[in-house]
């Protein structure tokens, strides 16, 4: 896949419709229904520059922003953003402002902005798979800095005007 047709496939993301919880018990739901996440291989990976997934992602959040202003939402939602390790994946999820938290069970550390976890995706060395090699080595070091060290997490506010 080269770029261009990578990048239409993001339309696909960025057009999505999320669900919109009315309830604490919709978490769940919200979690299931409004999370997306992107992979790439290595060659894309190099001829992507961070401010073109930054600009995939702004997009993402005012398509969202739109929906939630034609839904007559009466709360906020909460966007949040963060780069998987294990599965090489930039991933971000869309849950309701009700929620006293974000949903992870581990440590996380919320960023100011999302460019570090962004550059994390796309200098990540094994967007094509990790050598067989490598795993009981590399592989097991970064685990373990993963363990000790927190998750980053862009948050963004998404509020009803």
């Amino acid at each position: 896949m080269n770029k261009k047709e990578f990048l239409k496939e993001l339309d696909e993301i960025i057009e999505d419709i999320m669900f919109i919880g009315n309830d604490i018990d919709d978490l769940e739901k919200e979690i299931s229904q409004n999370t997306w996440s992107i992979s790439m291989s290595q060659q894309l990976a190099n001829e992507f520059a961070y401010g073109e997934i930054r600009t995939f992602i702004g997009n993402v959040i005012t398509n969202r922003v739109e929906q939630m202003t034609k839904a007559d939402c009466n709360h906020g939602m909460l966007f949040y953003v963060w780069f998987d390790w294990h599965s090489g994946r930039l991933r971000f999820n869309l849950i309701s402002d009700i929620h006293t938290r974000l949903p992870f069970k581990c440590k996380i550390e919320i960023v100011e902005n999302m460019d570090s976890i962004i550059n994390e995706f796309l200098e990540y060395p094994y967007h094509d798979g990790i050598p067989f090699e490598e795993v009981n080595e590399e592989v097991e070091e970064n685990v373990e800095d993963l363990e000790e060290n927190s998750l980053h997490v862009f948050l963004y506010e998404m509020k009803i005007t």
